[in-house]
């Protein structure tokens, strides 16, 4: 992380305990996911830059003890409240362009993989993602929580306050959707 960063995420007082490294840490390992999942919500890259910058700021807030235990849980559900908020606020719900989620899939590919390989497995994606946004807003959310945030059944039940066997059902009729429409192509 830039040094130049370091001091707008973590406030000064926060140096003494350790907790600067603990939330480091965080950053590290959810920022990532955070930004996939708020651009989910806000379409917009630098307004989901925003959502997560202000759910850091939030976990600064907060005593590490309290969270450490569920600390990815409790950043999903803040930063899904706020990026709801921002969306209440300007209006603009509205369905992501599918070109962004096509190129964070591509961009994982692996080099060393053969350039056939590579474009079957684009355009296997490309496929998934058309599926997944014809599926209901709610079975994009869980799915996203469980395959891009690897959320449990409970931590997921727990951000988007349903609960843990509504999750559990939701994911496999998403899953089985999915599976239906794909084997019809």
């Amino acid at each position: 992380m830039n040094d130049e960063i370091r001091p707008a995420l973590v406030p000064s007082s926060a140096t003494a305990g350790g907790t600067e490294d603990w939330v480091l840490c965080a950053i590290e390992e959810h920022e990532g996911s955070l930004l996939r999942y708020a651009n989910h919500f806000v379409h917009d890259l630098e307004t989901a830059r925003d959502v997560v910058q202000d759910t850091f700021l939030q976990l600064c807030r907060h005593p590490n003890e309290e969270l450490r235990p569920r600390v990815a849980q409790w950043l999903f559900t803040v930063c899904r409240n706020r990026a709801i908020d921002v969306c209440r606020k300007e209006r603009r719900m509205k369905l992501a362009p599918e070109n962004q989620l096509t190129d964070h899939l591509e961009g994982q590919s692996d080099a060393s993989v053969d350039p056939v390989a590579r474009l079957e497995k684009s355009e296997t994606a490309k496929g998934l993602l058309k599926q997944i946004a014809r599926l209901p807003e709610r079975q994009q959310e869980v799915l996203r929580l469980k395959f891009n945030a690897g959320l449990s059944y409970k931590e997921i039940a727990e951000v988007t306050g349903l609960s843990s066997s509504n999750v559990g059902f939701i994911l496999h009729t998403a899953i089985s959707k999915l599976r239906q429409r794909l084997v019809q192509q």
